[in-house]
């Protein structure tokens, strides 16, 4: 009956333990998840689907038109050659032959408006990784700092709980206890705001993952081969989706000048009509015999002057081109600046945390000696206090230190657009 139990106890474990694992959410699959839900990158997505559907649209500017129209005539009064009610009906099949070029333009124009477009989305697809990690850190920063000002207050309570018993022994002062006092309602006070802390950064990665629900979710803490450091290649920076972007919509309104200069060309359609004339609104063909009528036309038109709109129309593309053009030289200079603070940081990031890693383990230590020296009455209370506030204030370092290391990589990894 007992190896029973001791199965029925085991498959329990491992059922709760598969449990959790199937809630627990890593930085790799929020990050995926991201990709699939956050509500900007939809919207960007969107606005990209639309650039498509806009170069299909402006497609339609290459093939013929045609028309079907149906025209019913009452008259009062009638002349010799009319009759009192006639109708019409006409199938026609036109086609441009030239407009100046101004299709091919509009078209090339729409093509590298959707290619701006993509790389934008791409560029938003970068900024959602790294908000996405940012959010995941800041979460697990704020946890670790509810873990730290939990033990804070642990450690007081227990230091409360001596210095109560060494006061009813005479050992201490009464300052002395409520002095620790003091320190342990505080330490609860920062365990209170941290819960907050953490609760508001779970709502804020949750935002980024599209409104998923993680009251359920365990987030996995972060694995330190992941703070591997590489090298890049500089030159990579000019291939920034920015950059792109910037590149494409400048070719866009390049071509959009062009389209505008073909107005200053003659225009030439062609037209190819079939009409049936009937005898009243329904659909009795006419007794003169003239029934049906092929018409086919050739018309040419060329606009000489229109107020000088078309110059004006070219001088607002220029003006946006060379905006495009400066706005293309400021993002890539500002992005060398952005790799060059990301590297810089880097390095601070890196030496911050074998300083911090140094500073808690002697925290550790310094707390261990004060307590063990306290406890044999050779240390104060307020020693121990102090003690407690320096192990806390590594604690922190620590874990910030670790969180700075790894968000600078992830920013570096932004710059550079890494994979």
């Amino acid at each position: 009956m007992r190896r029973i139990k001791n199965k029925l106890l085991t498959l329990s474990l491992a059922a709760s333990f598969f449990a959790v694992g199937a809630n627990a959410l890593n930085l790799d699959e929020a990050v995926n998840i991201a990709l699939e839900k956050n509500n900007d990158l939809q919207i960007q997505n969107f606005d990209y689907i639309e650039s498509i559907q806009n170069v299909k649209a402006n497609n339609a500017n290459f093939l013929p038109k045609l028309d079907l129209a149906y025209g019913y005539n009452n008259r009062d009064k009638v002349n010799a050659t009319q009759t009192k009610e006639d109708g019409t009906l006409s199938a026609k099949i036109s086609y441009n032959l030239f407009n100046g070029f101004k299709d091919i333009s509009t078209k090339r124009s729409s093509k590298y408006l959707s290619e701006s477009s993509k790389y934008s989305l791409e560029a938003l697809k970068q900024d959602t990784v790294l908000n996405t990690k940012n959010a995941y850190i800041k979460y697990l920063d704020k946890v670790n700092a509810q873990e730290t000002y939990e033990s804070e207050y642990t450690l007081f309570e227990k230091q409360y709980t001596d210095a109560q018993n060494k006061y009813d022994q005479g050992l201490v002062a009464r300052n002395d206890l409520l002095q620790v006092q003091v320190n342990m309602s505080s330490a609860k006070q920062n365990v209170v705001r941290a819960k907050a802390d953490v609760k508001i950064a779970k709502l804020e990665l949750s935002n980024i993952l599209g409104g998923m629900d993680l009251k359920g979710e365990t987030i996995e803490p972060l694995h330190e081969k992941n703070l591997n450091i590489k090298t890049y290649d500089e030159n990579i920076l000019d291939q920034r989706s920015e950059i792109q972007a910037l590149k494409m919509s400048l070719e866009s309104v390049r071509n959009q000048q062009k389209a505008t200069k073909g107005s200053f060309y003659p225009k030439l359609d062609a037209s190819f009509s079939h009409n049936r004339f009937y005898d009243d609104l329904g659909f009795d063909e006419v007794d003169s015999g003239i029934d049906n009528q092929n018409v086919a036309n050739l018309s040419a038109s060329w606009n000489l002057y229109n107020g000088g709109s078309d110059d004006n129309q070219i001088a607002i593309y220029k003006t946006r081109m060379s905006k495009l053009k400066t706005q293309l030289v400021k993002t890539s200079l500002d992005i060398k600046l952005q790799y060059e603070n990301a590297k810089s940081d880097l390095e601070v990031a890196n030496d911050n945390y074998e300083t911090a890693t140094l500073s808690l383990a002697q925290a550790k230590e310094n707390y261990n000696i004060v307590s063990n020296r306290f406890n044999e009455g050779i240390s104060s209370s307020t020693d121990l206090t102090d003690a407690n506030f320096l192990l806390t204030s590594a604690k922190q370092r620590f874990s910030r230190a670790y969180f700075d290391k790894y968000l600078s990589i992830a920013t570096l990894h932004r710059i550079v657009e890494a994979k």
